[in-house]
């Protein structure tokens, strides 16, 4: 229902995520499903990420496009591709939650690996890329959340900020509507759910704007360092709140 606590919590969640979105080219999802949760039913929780999720990226994207590495999109997109039938598959048949507590496990620990410089730097050929992408692919389709295993992949390769914005934005632009229209054509996603999603879109412009502006203001280093440092702290509450 428009305008009730849970939709004003959820508009305030979405402003805040969008605006990290805006700035690091991923985070939206991160931070959305774990606060819609508490508003909504998980599978409410991540059909409307979805679908902010890819309205405000569609805008990014456009905004970075030059920016893009386009073989390396292209390999990640391909494999996204490959890995949503699976994730609509666990999305509609398992317990949600429970999947929530792996990915976060995982997550966090392939973050505190790079924290602590425990993976070696090297550059990885296409196959690799289609592989990350498939995870991600997965993971967008079943949570909402393809972000991890692609941003943690980059942040390894040591991409530059811009590169790495605009590369993710541009994969995440294409797991995202593939996975809603998949879930429509299975009918597990309800008219109710998109509308409060759309409802919320401006709010997720909103944040856009006020991320972009930030940007600039964000060194390499930190950004660098920043990453796994912000993907470890958004497991961390991800899998507080799904166990309290």
């Amino acid at each position: 229902m428009l305008f009730s606590v849970s939709w004003l919590v959820a508009a305030l969640a979405v402003t805040m995520a969008t605006t990290l979105q805006a700035v690091t080219g991923f985070g939206a999802a991160l931070v959305l499903v774990p606060l819609l949760v508490l508003a909504y039913d998980a599978h409410t929780a991540v059909c409307m990420t979805m679908v902010i999720s890819f309205c405000s990226l569609a805008l990014l994207t456009y905004q970075v496009r030059k920016n893009i590495i386009k073989p390396m999109a292209r390999n990640l997109s391909l494999g996204g591709l490959a890995g949503i039938p699976l994730g609509a598959y666990v999305f509609i048949h398992f317990d949600v939650t429970r999947l929530k507590i792996i990915i976060a496990l995982v997550t966090l620990a392939f973050a505190l690996a790079l924290l602590l410089d425990w993976v070696p730097r090297r550059s990885f050929g296409s196959w690799t890329e289609a592989a990350v992408g498939a995870a991600g692919g997965f993971l967008g389709a079943s949570v909402s959340m393809p972000g991890p295993p692609v941003v943690l992949f980059l942040n390894h390769q040591g991409v530059p900020k811009e590169q790495f914005r605009a590369t993710t934005a541009a994969y995440f632009c294409l797991v995202y509507p593939a996975s809603l229209l998949l879930l429509l054509a299975v009918q597990a996603l309800d008219r109710q759910t998109i509308l409060t999603a759309l409802s919320l879109v401006p709010f997720a412009l909103l944040g856009q704007m006020v991320g972009l502006g930030i940007f600039p203001r964000v060194s390499q280093e930190l950004f660098r360092r920043g990453v796994p440092l912000l993907v470890t702290a958004v497991a961390l509450y991800s899998l507080a709140t799904t166990l309290l």
